[in-house]
């Protein structure tokens, strides 16, 4: 028996048991820095399993170690387990049991897919060489988690030499989604401060109108993606807040703006930044203002290493329609690989803080529903 065929026969072993986890995950949802009871569920089964574990990393993360054969390179493959602070509207068997909490986004598929990583490639652990990190990450929706992880030792003891990781995707069944560069966006936060002086409104030339200086601001901050960046790169700024004034017959003193950019360059990223912040300065002291600009760093792009990425595209390529075919028999009579393994998609603007990984080591993330095999491909070569 291939090694591929051990893969899908082992999947279908644990199949159910790997989607009544995901059942359980999704039931019992939790947020960001709070994954107790997730945290808990995935060092019993790394347990069951004999994993060596490590717990407590950034608060809830968790980390199970396999040993290959012999050693070699450290691979580390990561799940995020956080839920958002949405209330679970569809009625389903396993809807959320917590009040304005659901993984909306998939991480109970990829916390529960990752435990059926662990238990495939335990039982083939006489087959590659090396050492792999099953990392479980905390707070990839707000807070950090693996920059937090990262911290904490995460890519060492040992030393990681590459990363693995997915996201599901509402797409077409079958489908693989995987770039050899950029695949998500710098995202980060800025904040305006706008000063100006209080007066009452029947002699508003006593006072300096921070809002007015803040309504100026939002004007010419949008010019800045027409003007000043290139127009092959892709870039966008929003102002999503704007709080100022005490009372409808006071010249406010105060108006503040918060924002988001996102970015898919650091030349464009860097540019923004700069010019939010002279065009802000600039405007406040023309009215007779002030203003202070706040940078909030926030995820760094997610950027596929191209020799490591290659190598995952080409094993891909090589074994999807044995995979497939246990899978869905009608993609397999469809015969159309460029239609399933699509590796030319564009960048997403999305923010993903596997960019604090992706930026350390060389690193691979991509779109689908597979993982075993890109793990198996990137420590036997």
């Amino acid at each position: 028996m291939t090694l591929v065929e051990q893969v899908i026969k082992l999947s279908n072993v644990y199949e159910d048991k790997i989607i009544n986890l995901r059942r359980q995950i999704h039931q019992n949802p939790e947020l960001s820095f709070k994954e107790y009871k997730t945290s808990q569920l995935v060092i019993k089964e790394l347990s069951d399993l004999g994993f060596k574990i490590i717990k407590d990393i950034a608060g809830t993360g968790v980390i199970g170690i396999l040993e290959g054969k012999e050693k070699g390179k450290v691979l580390l493959i990561r799940a995020d387990m956080d839920a958002l602070p949405i209330n679970e509207e569809v009625d389903i068997e396993f809807k959320s049991q917590e009040e304005n909490v659901m993984h909306a986004c998939g991480h109970d598929v990829h916390t529960a897919n990752l435990i059926g990583v662990a238990m495939i490639l335990n039982q083939l652990k006489d087959q590659f060489n090396g050492t792999i990190k099953f990392v479980f990450q905390p707070a990839e929706e707000r807070g950090g988690g693996a920059k937090k992880m990262i911290e904490q030792g995460l890519l060492n003891h040992p030393s990681v030499n590459g990363a693995i990781a997915l996201h599901i995707m509402p797409i077409k069944k079958g489908q693989i989604l995987i770039s050899k560069d950029i695949v998500t966006a710098n995202s980060d936060g800025f904040t305006i401060k706008v000063y100006g002086k209080s007066a009452h409104t029947s002699k508003p030339e006593d006072g300096v109108d921070a809002i007015n200086i803040a309504a100026h601001i939002v004007v010419a901050l949008n010019s800045i993606l027409a003007k000043n960046i290139d127009p092959f790169d892709v870039a966008t700024f929003s102002i999503g807040k704007i709080k100022g004034g005490t009372a409808n017959n006071i010249v406010p003193d105060y108006a503040q703006l918060n924002g988001m950019i996102r970015s898919l360059s650091s030349r464009a990223r860097d540019t923004i930044i700069k010019r939010i912040e002279e065009l802000s300065k600039g405007i406040a002291q023309s009215f007779g203002g002030n203003s202070e600009f706040i940078f909030l760093e926030g995820y760094p792009s997610v950027v596929n290493d191209e020799k490591f990425t290659k190598g995952i595209i080409e094993n891909f390529e090589t074994n999807y329609w044995s995979i497939i075919k246990d899978i869905d028999l009608e993609i397999h009579r469809e015969n159309n690989l460029k239609e399933y393994v699509i590796s030319n998609y564009q960048p997403l603007m999305n923010a993903e803080d596997f960019g604090f990984i992706a930026s350390k080591v060389p690193s691979t993330y991509y779109c689908t529903r597979t993982m075993v095999l890109a793990a198996l491909e990137y420590l036997n070569n």
